[in-house]
């Protein structure tokens, strides 16, 4: 009995496992004196004293257990804390952008987070079974390509972060995730995880042509498509056939609007403005000075040498689309309307402005809430003025109605990785200010004012190259007749 025991403890490896034989057949492998006890009383047919030679054989020092549980599993803890940010991470921006991506190439990113959330998924069971006793052969390359693709992944979003130039507290998360991958990457090398393998070689390449594939699937869909394919939206002003009252004192002068989607890519309302405004204009036969002429050309792009004018008057405003309209291609919202021009008043010169401004909606979403958000800054029983815009939108005391909400970026990703932005439109109606404004004392000259800002209220505004992403454009058009013109066509 004593040459053949029944029981046979090898020497630890190099991890502290300790391989535990009986009769011959290898029965479990143990960390500690305990693992081994317990294991015994699974296997064993009897109680047995341990240090019983002749049941128990110890191939090394029966006090020697070098495993430093505390340091495995914490080593172990951490590396699946890492893969279990990134993963519930990919996770969430997946299964958003999945369903909710603005673009079809966003959805396509959405799909591959997704898989790789549940690669990572898989990685973290291998690492209870890493860290373990390593009953699976490749459990160490589960882990080492779910480290692979965390890094892979975030290095898209710190680096989406870095183009976006903007701020989110989740920028300090890929930078954790930076260090963390570096630091597992260290341990995993150490370990030569990729042991056991076939094909390391290939794997790694798989990881790396998977990673440029990601990368460049991502420029694609968030940076070429949105910004090659260009927004079709045929704009115009035209006027009427014009007809005078039946009591001669004023034109009726129609008006059209043309705006609609002719291409491919939808777009979002931000705001929409039509303004007539009439100009009186007098003949000189001697001509105007020409501080008078060069100043007008400065001023409204053109000069006359022979007009002079005086300040304008308000004949008519209102809008041509709702904000927050969403213009699908083949949508149209062109309108036509109706102006009186009084004959008696001494315009000469009838203009019509129509200002529209719009985002793509393959860049950015405007909240639903934005429609609903408009409020006048008077009180509407009694017309008094109560707050003013802020500085550089307006002066105080001019009168404006505005609608704002949070504007939404393409994909899940790229809110994560960006600030929170708000659209902003104000419809301003300007009060008549000595030496400050152009047009007639009691009247106004209404004009629209759309700008995308980082608070609320509007008042940090973003630069246009920071407003580029979203593919504002804010477009006016303009048309003028005399009235000359406009009577000699009533005629007809």
């Amino acid at each position: 009995m004593s040459n053949h025991p029944l029981v046979v403890v090898e020497a630890p490896d190099d991890r502290g496992l300790r391989a535990v034989q009986m009769r011959g057949e290898t029965v479990g492998r143990v960390w500690s004196r305990r693992d081994l006890e317990r294991l015994m009383r699974r296997v064993a047919p009897r109680e047995l004293d341990l240090d019983d030679p002749a049941w128990v054989r110890w191939l090394a020092d029966p006090s020697y257990w070098p495993d430093q549980r505390w340091r495995r599993r914490g080593t172990g803890v951490l590396m699946a804390l890492g893969l279990l940010a990134s993963a519930a991470v990919l996770f969430y921006v997946g299964i958003t952008d999945t369903f909710n991506a603005l673009a079809y190439g966003g959805r396509v990113i959405g799909v591959a987070f997704l898989t790789a959330a549940l690669v990572e998924a898989v990685a973290i069971l291998a690492v209870c079974d890493y860290w373990g006793k390593r009953v699976l052969r490749y459990s160490g390359a589960a882990v080492l390509v779910g480290v692979g693709i965390v890094t892979v992944t975030n290095l898209m979003f710190l680096i989406t972060q870095i183009q976006g130039r903007s701020y989110t507290p989740f920028l300090w998360l890929w930078i954790a995730l930076v260090l963390w991958a570096a630091w597992a990457f260290w341990v995993l090398t150490r370990q030569k995880a990729w042991q056991g393998v076939p094909h390391p070689k290939g794997v790694a390449l798989s990881v790396v042509v998977s990673g440029i594939v990601g990368i460049a699937s991502l420029a694609y869909s968030q940076m070429y498509v949105p910004y090659s394919m260009p927004v079709q939206i045929p704009f115009r002003i035209s006027f009427g056939d014009p007809t005078v009252s039946a009591d001669g004192a004023s034109l009726h002068v129609p008006a059209h609007i043309e705006f609609r989607n002719t291409g491919s890519v939808r777009i979002y309302v931000v705001g929409t403005m039509w303004a007539v405004n009439g100009w009186p204009a007098k003949f000189t036969e001697k001509g105007v000075s020409d501080e008078t002429w060069k100043s007008d050309a400065w001023d409204y792009g053109e000069g006359l040498k022979h007009v002079s004018y005086s300040p304008s008057h308000m004949l008519g405003t209102g809008k041509f689309g709702d904000p927050g309209n969403r213009l699908d291609p083949g949508v149209d919202l062109s309108q036509d309307f109706v102006v009186d021009v009084p004959l008696r008043s001494g315009l000469g010169r009838v203009e019509i402005d129509a200002t529209a401004s719009f985002i793509r909606a393959d860049r950015g979403k405007l909240g639903n809430s934005y429609g609903e958000s408009c409020a006048p800054s008077w009180d509407l029983e009694s017309g008094k003025h109560l707050v003013d815009a802020p500085p550089g939108v307006a002066n105080s005391g001019d009168d404006f109605y505005r609608c704002y909400s949070r504007i939404y970026h393409s994909s899940e990703m790229l809110n994560l990785t960006h600030a929170v932005d708000y659209a902003t439109c104000w419809w301003l109606f300007p009060k008549w200010q000595q030496g400050v404004v152009d047009f007639a004392q009691g009247d106004t000259y209404p004009r629209l004012v759309p700008s995308i800002s980082r608070d609320p209220e509007g008042v940090e505004r973003l630069s246009d190259s920071e407003q580029e992403p979203y593919g504002m454009s804010t477009q006016t058009r303009s048309a003028d007749r005399s009235l000359d013109e406009l009577l000699k066509a009533a005629k007809k």
